[in-house]
């Protein structure tokens, strides 16, 4: 004890000793307040930091848009007080670097919008951010610079994606009111579908009812046509009979003729002969002249007689003929007025099922006119356009959408984002090595690029799913396509339909007018078949009485040969025996006025005969006119017969085709109506999805930074200055234990005669002394500058336990080996600097430095004095470094004692290589 009090003595009466024991114990505090106030919140003014921006960029256009990332950059980054932006020209910028006014130099080049419109190219041009640093001027100064340019550069890259996100956006929309039109119009075409599906029902029933008409007709031409080619027939086979009789009726008229003219000179010759005969009686001299002259009148007579016979012979021929050819004239003409009706009722039904089927044409507002039918048309053909947009659109768009994943992975500075992360570590006390820090922001980038492209891709499958799910199949499009092209087919087959009906000019009257002609052209058939009827009965009356008058002077024909001829021979035989004669010329005077009376008949019937004959021929060359005329009429209406058949024949079968294709064409308009409403379903499904899905700026925002970074503190420091104080406090007061066994006389004995342990003892209490009084008087004024701290106690415990660790390990070394020990204790320091894991986690130090880190006294201060500062630890860590450091306190006691022990024991106590420091000292007397 008297050594110990004997040592106070020395330090109380030696000002120099005490002054220097004094500041030693403040040494500590100084090291660390001007060390940490230096770099308490360095990343806290990074706004003073100066940075120059140049802005070359010119505007460039994007979709329709002015895009200025340049200017627009500058305008945030005038906002922006991370780093102390300076906006300036290229040429200011390149003599600021010059002159050491700026640290960094960003440069936003020409083409730095241009570039940004490139993305959807086939060869897109990223944009660049040039920045130049002079590092010379500060390495800490380019690392900020350098995190800034990231940083803008991520900032950059989150605005564009997030402009790119705003145009993916519109185009959707765009897309969602076009299935929106789209629908409209497909709801449109349902209605005309229905509205087209009640024509067509109307059309049918019509075109069934003009087949039916049709069909009668087509049955009713055959007999028609047999009866008009029997009639003209027979026309042919009479108009030859009375072109026969006409061309006998000049012999008739001739032997008429000669037979009045021959009556007349038979009743002169019989007048002649009775007055001859008269006269005769009276002069029989005249006899013989007088027999002459009547023989001559005679042979006259019967040479007439001979042509009036033949003449009527033939009448009689060609009037049997004519009778003959009017029972088969009836027969023929007897089925005409039927045929005709049936006719007539068949092309009425025609006309009344072709106006029905004109008028609902005509009355259907599609074909109106031209105008509305090219509208339809236009419309049913913009469906295909439509359907082809909208199967075109979807995969453009779900391609679209699925690029927008890779985009945000390519688009985000993730190494920017993993940057930051590290550096918010490191800001809180953690210190990485560079091979470190590069693999944990490789995989940490990854993870962010990873799990941002997993959650884009999230929500676009999400989208993609609604739009598959609602989307028409390939199938659903063919058929949609089929039933729009059937329905253009079908408008165009209907629209033929309507102008073949309709009137268009004289020279295309249409179907319609051309079947009302049909139907006058039939009535007038009608009249004129009856007038021909009418004609014929009258023309075979006649016929039949002219025949009968013709059969009775033939059958007196044989009398008046006979007569005439036994005339002829008696008047030769009278001529020859004329002497015989005059002897009976008494009895032929008497008989004379007999013959004269009969002469005189026979001329007023040969004179009335010969009056009606021109009558007969006229009426015969009449009815040789009608009949040519009839015969030609009937041979016309027989040559139209055929095309008449076949046009009745064309005419059922496109009717009858009409009908048999009703059904498809009812089927497909029901097709095509249901089509519709599916098409129109499915459109508004699809639109009402796609418009359902609200794309905001908060949307775009979730595209261009999709992840978020979310920090919880497990403990919580400040500052750089909180995260540092661990290491500069342990680190101030190993060096303050170093001082004091360099300042003060440590081998110095304050009095002679005492052993080594009172040696020790003296020793160790003024060392336990200034060690306990700089671990109190540091973390005091560390605390009063501003170092927060959350368990004093155990800080206090930490700081006096380590101080008392160092300065025994210090104090052994320094008396043991005397000045190579101090130097062993700057050794020591240098290794704990490095291998205790106070700047950089041990994982990321070099491997000699993690070989020693468990062995260094050091180590186990700075996690002590983390856990008092800024909890995070546990308890378990003050307790772990608590006795550690209590170890080193005791092995490094034990190591002094016997290091003193041995100094004594050889005569070198009291000795040191300090001498200028022993001269300080006397030996107390």
């Amino acid at each position: 004890m008297k050594m110990i009090q004997n040592e106070f003595k020395f330090i109380a009466k030696n000002r120099l000793i005490m002054i220097s024991l004094i500041a030693i114990v403040f040494i500590p505090f100084l090291y660390s307040i001007f060390f940490l106030k230096s770099v308490w919140d360095p990343y806290g003014s990074t706004g003073e930091l100066p940075v120059a921006v140049v802005n070359n960029d010119q505007p460039a256009t994007y979709n329709g848009e002015t895009l200025s990332a340049g200017k627009d950059m500058v305008k945030e980054l005038k906002k922006n007080d991370q780093l102390g932006w300076r906006f300036v020209s290229a040429k200011k910028a390149q003599q600021g670097l010059k002159d050491k006014e700026y640290y960094t130099v960003v440069t936003l080049p020409k083409n730095f919008s241009a570039n940004a419109a490139t993305v959807l190219d086939k060869n897109p041009k990223k944009m660049q951010i040039q920045y130049k640093t002079n590092d010379s001027l500060n390495f800490i100064g380019e690392v900020i610079s350098e995190m800034g340019a990231k940083e803008l550069n991520a900032q950059v890259r989150e605005t564009v994606t997030n402009a790119y996100a705003k145009v993916m956006f519109k185009q959707v929309k765009t897309a969602g009111k076009g299935f929106s039109t789209a629908a409209k119009g497909a709801k449109q075409l349902t209605d005309g579908s229905v509205t087209l599906s009640d024509g067509l029902n109307v059309y049918t029933a019509g075109v069934a009812q003009v087949n039916d008409g049709i069909m009668t007709m087509k049955t009713s031409v055959v007999p028609l046509s047999d009866g008009v080619k029997q009639l003209a027939d027979g026309s042919n086979t009479l108009n030859n009979g009375l072109l026969l009789l006409d061309s006998k009726t000049g012999a008739l008229a001739s032997g008429a003729s000669q037979l009045n003219d021959g009556a007349g000179q038979l009743n002169a010759g019989a007048n002649q002969l009775n007055t001859g005969l008269q006269t005769l009686n009276s002069k029989t001299g005249a006899l013989a002249s007088g027999a002459g002259q009547l023989n001559d009148g005679a042979n006259k007579l019967n040479a007439g007689v001979t042509g009036y016979t033949n003449g009527a012979s033939d009448l009689n021929a060609g009037l049997k003929k004519l009778a003959d050819s009017n029972v088969k004239i009836n027969e023929k003409i007897s089925g005409l007025p039927a045929g005709v009706t049936a006719l007539k009722a068949g092309s009425q039904k025609i006309s009344a099922g072709l106006q029905t089927m004109q008028k609902k044409l005509n009355e259907n507002p599609t074909f109106e006119n031209e105008a509305t039918y090219n509208t339809a048309v236009a419309q049913y053909s913009s469906i295909n356009g439509l359907i082809s947009q909208v199967q075109a659109t979807i995969p453009a768009l779900q391609s679209e959408l699925n690029a927008i994943p890779d985009q945000v992975a390519t688009t985000t500075d993730f190494d920017a984002k993993a940057q930051g992360i590290i550096d918010a570590e490191k800001q809180a006390g953690i210190v990485f090595t560079a091979q470190q820090e590069a693999g944990i922001k490789a995989k940490l980038s990854e993870q962010l690029k990873a799990s941002a492209k997993d959650e884009a891709q999230q929500i676009v499958s999400g989208i993609n799913a609604k739009i598959d799910a609602q989307k028409p199949t390939a199938d659903e499009y063919a058929k949609l396509t089929e039933a729009v092209n059937g329905s253009l087919s079908m408008l165009s087959s209907l629209k033929q339909i309507q102008t073949g009906l309709n009137y268009q000019d004289d020279a295309n009257p249409g179907l319609v007018m051309g079947i009302q002609q049909l139907d006058a052209g039939i009535g007038e058939l009608a009249s004129g078949s009856q007038a021909i009827i009418t004609g014929l009965n009258q023309y075979t009356t006649g016929v039949a009485t002219a025949a009968a008058g013709a059969n009775k002077l033939t059958s007196m024909n044989g009398q008046l040969v006979s007569g005439s001829s036994q005339l002829a021979a008696g008047t030769n035989q009278l001529n020859g025996q004329i002497p015989a004669l005059t002897g009976g010329v008494s009895q032929l005077a008497n008989g004379s006025s007999a013959l004269a009376t009969g002469s005189s008949a026979l001329a007023a019937g040969t004179g009335a005969l010969n009056a009606q004959v021109p009558q007969l021929t006229s009426g015969i060359s009449q009815l040789a006119t009608g009949s040519t005329a009839l015969n030609n009429g009937l041979g016309q209406l027989n040559g139209q017969i055929p095309t008449l058949t076949s046009g009745v024949d064309q005419l059922a079968a496109g009717t009858n085709q009409l009908t048999d294709n009703s059904a498809k064409l009812t089927d497909g308009a029901g097709q095509l109506t249901d089509g519709n409403k599916t098409l129109a379903s499915a459109l508004k499904s699809g639109a009402n999805e796609v418009n359902s899905i609200q794309l905001t700026d908060k949307t775009a925002d979730m595209f261009a930074a999709p992840a978020e970074l979310k920090h919880s503190n497990y403990s919580y420091v400040p500052n750089y200055g909180h995260a540092l104080a661990p290491y500069v406090l342990s680190v101030a007061l190993f060096v303050g234990a170093i001082v004091f066994n360099f300042a003060y006389p440590i081998r110095k004995i304050s009095m002679t005669g005492q052993s080594s342990t009172a040696w020790f003892l003296s020793k160790i209490t003024v060392g336990a002394l200034v060690a306990v009084g700089m671990a109190i008087i540091e973390p005091a004024l560390m605390m009063v500058a501003g170092l927060n701290v959350d368990h004093p106690a155990q800080f206090f415990l930490m700081a006096i336990t380590f101080s008392l660790a160092s300065m025994s390990i210090i104090m052994f070394l320094s008396m043991t080996f005397d000045n190579p020990g101090r130097f062993l204790a700057m050794v020591l320091l240098m290794l704990q600097l490095g291998g205790s894991g106070g700047t950089f986690p041990m994982e990321i130090t070099n491997h000699f430095y993690n070989v020693i880190h468990p062995f260094l006294p050091m180590t186990y201060s700075i996690l002590g004095l983390r856990e008092a500062i800024t909890s995070g630890l546990g308890t378990g860590q003050i307790v772990q470094s608590f006795f550690v450091l209590l170890a080193f306190i005791i092995v490094a006691l034990l190591l002094l004692w016997l290091g003193m022990n041995h100094l004594q024991k050889i005569g070198n106590g009291g000795r040191s290589q300090l001498d200028d420091n022993q001269k300080l000292q006397d030996v107390e007397k």
